[in-house]
């Protein structure tokens, strides 16, 4: 299986069977994904199921990326096999699923839904500024002023004070309260809190998550061992083969727990609780 596999103990009949069967998994679940979303065209949704959408939409293109440039190395058994690049897209995968997941909680109340939905508000709103920030500088001293920040202030200061309400109203610690009116938070309890919520194994989340981040943010971890790793551009090695694997397998795994939420929480209005 993947743990022997991934532990070294297995031939190179096994690093490509494994390989191979974890691209057909993964396949499966996209071509699902892909059916649940066109499925949802044409039919009038809330708006926080419209959201999920949006992100599901996403996840999945996402998986269109990953399949389309694994499948030529995977089909053939030589070429290029992007290691990389699939670890970078695993990881975006997990990012959307949880926020997938995170959007379309059942179980919150109305109260719950107003401060999930502020807080993300508050984030695009504050990060927004963050880069708008720098590009003015970039541009000529006569170009016209970003629009945006007529009502920077007013609106951040409007969203941090439904912020408060929520929290009062939900009987938040200050202290919390104080931390998501910074504008940095995107979940109201964090990612972890996020990941247990949605029912994941948090252990395997966050193996996942911090082991392709390394692949997203270039660290060390994703080049230093290239050597002893044998990474090739023309022939796979048994390494590149092992990570597109794991890559696969787990963004399969996310996707089928999308699917499975974005199935049972859009198609009709009425399958949003609130």
């Amino acid at each position: 299986g993947l743990e022997l596999v991934m532990a070294g103990e297995s031939t190179d009949e096994d690093h490509i069977e494994l390989l191979n069967s974890s691209f057909e998994e993964f396949t499966g679940s996209l071509r699902n994904a892909v059916k649940i979303s066109d499925s949802r065209e044409g039919i009038y949704h809330t708006g926080r199921q419209r959201r999920v959408l949006a992100v599901f939409g996403k996840t999945i293109l996402h998986g269109m990326t990953l399949e389309s440039i694994t499948e030529p190395a995977v089909r053939s058994g030589t070429g290029l096999l992007d290691h990389f690049t699939s670890g970078t897209i695993a990881r975006s995968i997990i990012d959307a699923s949880l926020m997938t997941m995170y959007l379309s909680e059942p179980t919150l109340s109305y109260c719950e839904w107003q401060l999930r939905r502020e807080v993300l508000h508050l984030h695009e709103l504050t990060n927004r500024k963050r880069f708008l920030e720098p590009s003015a500088k970039v541009t000529k001293t006569d170009a016209p002023k970003v629009t945006f920040f007529d009502t920077y202030e007013s609106e951040k200061q409007a969203s941090r004070a439904r912020i408060l309400a929520s929290c009062q109203a939900l009987s938040i610690d200050p202290e919390k309260s104080k931390k998501l009116q910074e504008g940095q938070w995107v979940y109201t309890n964090g990612g972890r809190g996020a990941a247990r919520e949605a029912g994941w194994d948090l252990d395997a989340h966050e193996f996942e998550q911090s082991y392709f981040s390394a692949y997203v943010h270039s660290h060390p971890v994703s080049f230093m061992k290239m050597d002893e790793q044998e990474i090739s551009w023309a022939h796979p090695s048994p390494f590149q083969r092992n990570f597109v694997a794991l890559a696969l397998s787990s963004a399969s795994n996310y996707l089928y727990r999308s699917n499975a939420r974005v199935e049972m929480f859009t198609g009709e209005e009425c399958r949003d609780p609130l």
